[in-house]
């Protein structure tokens, strides 16, 4: 029988498979996406409908539900063999509400259409950037990030992508999303990746919030549209 693991409240199965013992430590241990855990009960409220992007086991859009009261979340996965394993996570915590989607979020200027993804071992190091080893190479749905925002009537964006939030936000219609709450990979997309990423989000309206960000787990507001225009003003 496949032994269950408990963090913050979510059950987790030790599928060794996916469960690396490097997680597996740091679940046992409540050290598992600790920003994420201390930083999403300053901002996400229990109506926000969230878009997480790399959605990895399942943990976040769990620990979501089960603390916070989230029902409507849309997970976004590369991965499919993750995808399935995400649908479990769920089930075992009483998610039945929450979506899963095998596909990489584009943006308005990529095409969609199948996106090569490279699959390592790490699964949190699989990527679209194939410049590093890798165990394969798979064909995945690309969709518009616009696309998925519109059909979902999503409010708020979840972002762990390996350092695809590097173009993810140029161009990009970010209509309806008001707060931003991105994972930087500095080792991926070096400063200047940073600035790209960060760029693009305050030319779309946002703010980084110093009071919810930690490390690199960043937070961004939409600046209503007042402030905006008294700026411009």
């Amino acid at each position: 029988m496949t032994e269950i693991l408990e963090t913050h409240g979510v059950k987790i199965p030790l599928d060794q498979g996916v469960i690396t013992p490097k997680i597996e430590r740091s679940i046992r241990k409540n050290r598992y996406e600790l920003d994420e855990v201390s930083g999403t009960p300053k901002f996400i409220k229990s109506d926000d409908r969230v878009i997480e992007l790399g959605a990895g086991i399942g943990f976040i859009s769990s620990f979501l539900s089960v603390n916070l009261g989230v029902q409507n979340i849309l997970c976004v996965e590369a991965d499919p063999a993750l995808c399935d394993f995400i649908s479990d996570v769920h089930k075992l915590n009483g998610l039945s509400t929450a979506q899963v989607r095998n596909c990489i979020a584009l943006n308005d200027a990529e095409q969609a259409g199948p996106v090569p993804f490279f699959v390592r071992e790490q699964f949190w190091s699989s990527s679209m950037d194939g410049d590093s080893p890798y165990q394969k190479s798979i064909d995945v749905p690309g969709i518009h990030l616009s696309r998925l925002i519109q059909d979902f009537q999503a409010n708020t964006l979840i972002v762990d992508i390996e350092g695809g939030e590097r173009d993810l936000f140029s161009p990009v219609d970010l209509t309806g999303i008001d707060k931003v709450y991105l994972e930087v990979h500095t080792r991926k997309i070096k400063r200047i990746g940073i600035k790209q990423c960060f760029d693009a989000l305050s030319d779309n309206g946002f703010a980084y919030d110093q009071q919810v960000s930690s490390g690199g787990s960043v937070l961004f507001r939409r600046i209503p549209r007042w402030q905006l225009k008294q700026h411009a003003g």
